[in-house]
């Protein structure tokens, strides 16, 4: 226990989750010399506090920052959005939450951003910056610690009340500010969606360190997670803001030339696993274009429509989110492909050919309620299979390898077979 709670200076530099943490979020302060961030911080003359936080479940194994400090604040923080949690997760925060109102530490780790006590000048920091954008008064903030392959901070932002003032992400890279902005202008242009299904909205944009950011306005407090009992998104709801605008060739589409592209560039490995999704890519890409199918066009598809980006008000109002992977027109039906497909990944753990069969069966009734043509449902899923291609290729070669990615090289050669038979 006292090595846990030992005084660490964060520097960022590290291989822990609160370095990677520190050079997402604190990268240039900290290089400044005029910020330092500290783990389990020892009293001292030299540095002020300025961001107080406790580290769930503990800074060993780091996934949550809580304000601390505010008791009101902290319990809010726990409790907010408990419903959009797995089971286990909801309990745990329900635990920790009403421990927090009561006063007593939600944890034992913490983690405190600090600044030189003879500095006379304000040091630019990010959460004081969100703050400064949207007007709102100092804010509080709880910190998801991302270290999967798509990470960047993401703060969801409270007032000195505890109400929950909004979400903020903010891109640290050339990687994630892509992302970034590709959000910031679907939440421009969607502008809180549509009766059929909601989106929360732009209450912020801006740069820190170099990089762009955006702050949206928070969700209901009530929304409920689209999973178990709470119904699964309807046809009508799923197509609303992504509907036909046109009919026209695979090939013809913005997306399939960008996706293209995309494939074209990713590197081979010295495995011998490019060369073979390289080869089963293009034979793919092939025969999408000899075939040439007229299909419905969307306007644009989200590119990541899942359960965890998805929630009901219990009035069952629909509120989709996390639009920076969405892309303009699209063949119609890619959403569909991508929600069938998460589900199943989230409910095994996993995910194969065999399971692309069972997923091409689940998404029938959105191609038919589309007015999909059956004869072109094979264009479709070969569209989506070179999507999931190239998003589990993409992230393996920024990683170095496969170790992390939710397929195998080989399972990917075998959808993208699947897909291949059923073109041709």
């Amino acid at each position: 226990m006292q090595k846990l709670l030992a005084e660490q200076v964060i520097s960022g530099n590290g291989n822990s989750g609160l370095d990677a943490l520190v050079e997402q979020l604190w990268r240039t302060p900290v290089a400044s010399g005029h910020v330092r961030v500290v783990a389990n911080p020892r009293p001292s003359v030299h540095w002020r506090d300025v961001e107080r936080y406790w580290v769930l479940p503990s800074t060993a194994r780091p996934q949550l920052l809580i304000p601390k400090g505010n008791r009101v604040v902290t319990a809010a923080a726990l409790l907010s959005y408990r419903a959009l949690r797995p089971r286990k997760i909801r309990m745990g925060r329900s635990g920790l939450g009403w421990a927090a109102s009561c006063g007593l530490p939600p944890s034992v780790g913490t983690l405190t951003v600090q600044v030189k006590s003879a500095a006379t000048n304000p040091v630019a920091l990010p959460l004081a910056e969100i703050s400064r954008n949207i007007g709102a008064g100092p804010l509080a903030a709880a910190i998801g610690i991302r270290l999967g392959d798509n990470r960047k901070p993401t703060l969801q932002l409270f007032d000195a009340k505890g109400g929950a003032v909004g979400y903020a992400k903010l891109a640290w890279n050339d990687s994630s500010s892509g992302f970034i902005r590709t959000e910031q202008k679907a939440l421009a242009s969607l502008s809180g969606g549509s009766e059929h299904m909601r989106v929360p909205e732009l209450a912020g944009t801006g740069t820190w360190d170099g990089y762009p950011y955006l702050i949206s306005t928070p969700l209901p407090s009530n929304v409920q997670a689209v999973r178990g009992a709470v119904g699964k998104p309807t046809a009508q709801e799923m197509f609303s803001l992504c509907g036909v605008t046109r009919h026209g060739t695979v090939g013809g589409t913005a997306h399939f030339s960008a996706l293209s592209q995309r494939l074209e560039s990713l590197p081979e490995y010295s495995d011998g696993s490019g060369g073979k999704l390289a080869a089963a890519t293009k034979r793919v890409e092939r025969l999408l274009r000899t075939r040439n199918a007229i299909l419905p066009v969307s306007a644009r598809w989200h590119g990541d429509m899942v359960p965890w980006n998805m929630a009901r008000e219990p009035s069952g109002v629909l509120w989709c989110w996390d639009w920076e992977t969405a892309e303009p027109d699209a063949v119609a039906g890619l959403d569909a492909w991508h929600w069938a497909v998460s589900v199943r990944r989230e409910s095994r753990g996993s995910f194969n050919s065999d399971d692309w069969h069972a997923a091409a069966r689940d998404v029938q009734p959105y191609l038919q309620a589309a007015a999909i043509p059956r004869s072109a449902w094979a264009d479709l899923s070969a569209v989506y299979a070179l999507v999931v291609a190239e998003r589990a290729w993409t992230l393996a070669s920024a990683n170095g390898s496969w170790d992390s990615s939710w397929l195998s090289p080989e399972n990917l050669i075998g959808i993208l077979d699947t897909a291949a038979r059923a073109l041709d």
